[in-house]
């Protein structure tokens, strides 16, 4: 039911005191404003001629209804549930963040590093200041590896010849190749890799040529940096790294060599080169 206000009746006080106005054509009372007023505040404006009001608030509903099922449909923001945990995790309280020391593989070296997680997930990579030669510092490609665990575009299936198959698959596949190479000692299977300097992988290496010694396990980059070494081993007689010391240097000969970037140990040659 619609309230009806009812405004008591203007004292002696308001009528013999002083008048208010709200614009000079209001206190003059001109005829252009007295027809605007009549424009914008007509006489019956307050009530719905030709159509009941209540009957015209259904018809508003349903149309709002009917929008909100279209837009529930066409426009909704995708749902997503959060789950607190089970179980806390030891060591873990929510929103501190936790870090773990890493590293991430070169070719013949690694950048160490601090990785800042939350709840488990990664969130920056910063150098590890407890190595020295680096000093805490890092690379753009090392902090940008963490958004490779975020990429949409990550392989999310394992594929053979094209085709999808599962995790079951996968290791199905690989134990029928243990079993065929281990029966012959692991003649005509060979193996192609990147070279890397990670002492896990090198261990397993080590593993897999004692269970299959006529395995082969080829590496391969297409970018080589050991011409360097090679040289070293000719000159001294034996394998070594060469290291350089480019603060102490005056002048500095680099052909078809980015030590800032690409060579192994940049980080520390930049630095030095900087304080040189």
């Amino acid at each position: 039911m619609k309230r009806k206000v009812e405004h008591p009746e203007p004292s002696a006080r308001e009528l013999s005191g002083p008048r208010y106005w709200r614009s000079l054509d209001e206190l003059v009372e001109t005829p252009a404003f007295q027809e605007q007023v009549a424009r914008e505040f007509p006489a019956g404006a307050d009530n719905l001629s030709g159509v009941d009001r209540r009957h015209f608030f259904k018809l508003m509903a349903a149309s709002f209804a009917l929008g909100g099922v279209g837009l529930a449909t066409g426009c909704r923001r995708p749902e997503s549930n959060i789950l607190p945990y089970g179980k806390s995790v030891e060591g873990i309280i929510p929103g501190m963040p936790q870090y773990f020391a890493t590293s991430f593989p070169l070719r013949n070296a690694a950048v160490p590093l601090l990785a800042e997680t939350h709840q488990g997930r990664p969130t920056k990579l910063e150098g590890n200041p407890s190595y020295q030669p680096y000093g805490g510092s890092t690379s753009l490609v090392a902090q940008a590896t963490v958004l490779d665990l975020y990429d949409p575009d990550r392989a999310t299936t394992h594929t053979q010849n094209g085709s999808a198959i599962t995790s079951a698959e996968v290791r199905d596949n690989l134990a029928a190749v243990h079993r065929a190479a281990k029966a012959n000692g692991g003649a005509g299977l060979a193996i192609l890799a990147e070279s890397s300097s990670s002492p896990s992988r090198a261990r397993l290496v080590k593993a897999l040529k004692d269970q299959l010694p006529k395995a082969i396990w080829a590496e391969y980059d297409a970018i080589n940096d050991e011409p360097p070494a090679a040289a070293a081993e000719a000159v001294f007689g034996k394998s070594v790294k060469p290291v350089y010391h480019l603060e102490k240097a005056k002048r500095i000969v680099s052909i078809d060599a980015d030590f800032f970037h690409s060579a192994s140990g940049s980080l520390g040659y930049t630095r030095d080169f900087a304080k040189g």
